[in-house]
């Protein structure tokens, strides 16, 4: 079992889980992996829901992310 693959370290070193426990799933920050803006080219705070950024249901967004995700996610 790799490590970073969904695995709980009781896992990793018995091979099964069978105790129950804490489980702790680390991220990096959104807020510097991913990038949102919108369709004018204004960039958004996505930590703040659609209400709050005065989105209407309509609006198109994008959302970049960073190179870091990607390089996790290729690892």
């Amino acid at each position: 079992m790799q490590l970073g693959h969904g695995y709980t370290v009781e896992e990793q070193m018995t091979g099964c889980a069978v105790h129950g426990g804490i489980q702790i799933d680390i991220y990096p920050s959104l807020r510097k992996a991913i990038t949102c803006e919108s369709e004018s080219g204004v960039e958004l705070d996505i930590t703040q829901s659609p209400r709050e950024l005065g989105l209407l249901p309509s609006a198109n967004l994008r959302m970049t992310v960073s190179w870091v995700l990607n390089t996790l996610a290729t690892s």
